[in-house]
């Protein structure tokens, strides 16, 4: 079970975002068609979703996946011809992008996240969900474990629900739903009542819960018997030094700082607080390092390369493969990419490179001794300054996307070990993220443009990095992960 709602208030960031501080997704070519100029609103946005995949998401740059892209969005456009609402148009696109199994490529199907049903369900595998979230004057439903939803058994409910949720992995999906659940509009999407929600207990009794306005919402949820030193943290990063034990214990939840978001003045850089905390750490003789990604669901994969230049020298640290899909909408994004060559030659719309292969590559580029008040990172490169101690990584359900990337890279070039629970994140994935609207119904998607492959390429296709040792993280009752550390690493 999850002990906390880590974002009810922000929710998913697609949905968040406006609208209109996105720009529309056009291309003359796809318009000129007979198909857009005769099409209603629902068939133009489809052709033109179908084109930005097509041309923008690597999966597609082959011409087999394309065939069958178009033979779904050839089917799709004659369904558009007596779609009901904009509500079924989304479904079609959240189907269409879910079917990549890429949690970065999604569809917003929010247009109402004002109104929600005040109960949040932790999957509990295909049969159950637990309640861990209420609003107050529900709080007696904490705990219970439920069934049915009105009247279709969860697992059914899974079902539908996973053809249009967009996730790398089952994980990954159980976190998505979770939230999504409390939507009164997913219901809708799910062809499902949205003016109530009947919850059956796995006692038999059947509870129906209205929905209400998000911002009356008093939380309850439920609470831990104990103070765990593992408890999530409303910071971006932090670390508490346990000097009679040899511990740093450093809580890492999201890959942001001010060089990633300068329009945040007030944040931390995360190079400087790696530096600070290495310094106290050499100092009071700490011997163990633990990385806590558990409640990190991604950012600016810079970071982790911040963290990782400590734990080993960077000369020896592999990297990431990253191969990026060049697409007008990516030139128009980035115009730098312009700049690159191929082996001499200009780079070529459709077509997929490996980034690290271009010529004057600007990431190649990069002066890690700048000042820091540069707006780069700065790595270490003093080999005599890194860390020998032990390290421990852990993982968990909501690691995703640059957490992923750093538990993967840590593991494939042997820096230190991973325990906790299978994440949401597959080592090898896509990502990096283009945003557009669609021009009629202000559909806002996401499509990836890059793909990363895992340092390690003779490792075995997984779909989460699997932890050197399993150890639960939800137990209401005791803080397990704190207890295996002090048992195995303090130096009392």
């Amino acid at each position: 079970m999850k002990k906390i709602l880590l974002t009810l208030l922000s929710m998913v960031a697609v949905a968040t975002l406006s609208a209109q501080n996105i720009s529309e997704y056009r291309n003359p070519e796809v318009e000129a068609t007979r198909e857009y100029q005769e099409g209603n609103a629902y068939q133009q946005d489809l052709l033109l979703y179908a084109d930005m995949l097509a041309t923008v998401h690597p999966y597609y740059a082959d011409a087999k996946h394309r065939k069958v892209l178009e033979r779904k969005v050839r089917k799709g456009y004659k369904e558009c011809a007596t779609l009901g609402d904009d509500g079924d148009f989304k479904l079609m696109l959240a189907r269409l992008a879910a079917e990549l199994g890429d949690g970065h490529t999604a569809i917003s199907y929010w247009t109402n996240m004002n109104t929600i049903f005040p109960v949040r369900m932790a999957i509990d595998g295909d049969k159950s969900a637990i309640i861990d979230v209420t609003s107050e004057e529900l709080s007696e439903l904490l705990g219970k474990s439920v069934t049915h939803i009105n009247g279709r058994p969860l697992r059914k409910v899974l079902h539908s629900a996973r053809a249009i949720v967009s996730a790398d992995n089952r994980v990954n999906f159980e976190n998505l739903v979770t939230d999504d659940f409390m939507f009164t509009e997913f219901w809708s999407l799910l062809g499902m009542s949205d003016e109530s929600l009947s919850l059956t207990l796995t006692d038999g009794t059947t509870v129906e819960v209205a929905p209400i306005q998000r911002n009356t919402l008093k939380i309850a949820q439920l609470q831990s018997d104990t103070k765990r030193v593992t408890a999530m943290r409303n910071v971006l990063f932090d670390y508490t030094i346990f000097e009679s034990e040899g511990i740093c214990y450093l809580q890492f939840n999201q890959f942001a700082d001010r060089v990633t978001l300068p329009q945040y003045k007030q944040l931390a850089r995360f190079d400087e607080f790696v530096a600070k905390m290495m310094a106290e750490i050499e100092a009071k003789g700490v011997k163990t390092l633990v990385v806590d990604l558990q409640y990190n669901g991604g950012g600016n994969s810079n970071l982790g390369d911040v963290l990782l230049s400590w734990l080993k020298p960077h000369a020896e640290t592999e990297r990431y493969g990253v191969d990026v899909r060049i697409s007008k909408l990516l030139l128009e994004r980035y115009p730098y990419y312009r700049d690159f060559t191929y082996d001499g030659e200009e780079l070529k719309l459709g077509e997929v490179y490996d980034m690290w292969q271009f010529d004057h590559n600007r990431g190649q580029a990069i002066d890690y001794n700048a000042p820091q008040d540069s707006s780069q990172h700065i790595l270490n490169f003093d080999a005599e300054r890194i860390f020998r101690g032990d390290v421990i990584f852990v993982e968990g359900k909501e690691s995703f996307s640059s957490a992923t990337l750093l538990l993967t890279k840590a593991r494939d070039c042997g820096v230190g070990i991973i325990v906790g629970e299978p994440s949401g994140g597959r080592p090898s994935h896509y990502g990096d993220l283009l945003y557009c609207t669609l021009p009629n119904t202000k559909t806002i998607a996401t499509v990836s443009h890059k793909r990363f492959v895992r340092p390690n390429r003779e490792a075995k296709e997984s779909d989460y990095i699997v932890p050197d040792l399993f150890i639960e993280l939800d137990d209401p009752d005791r803080d397990l992960l704190w207890e295996w550390i002090l048992k195995n690493y303090s130096k009392k």
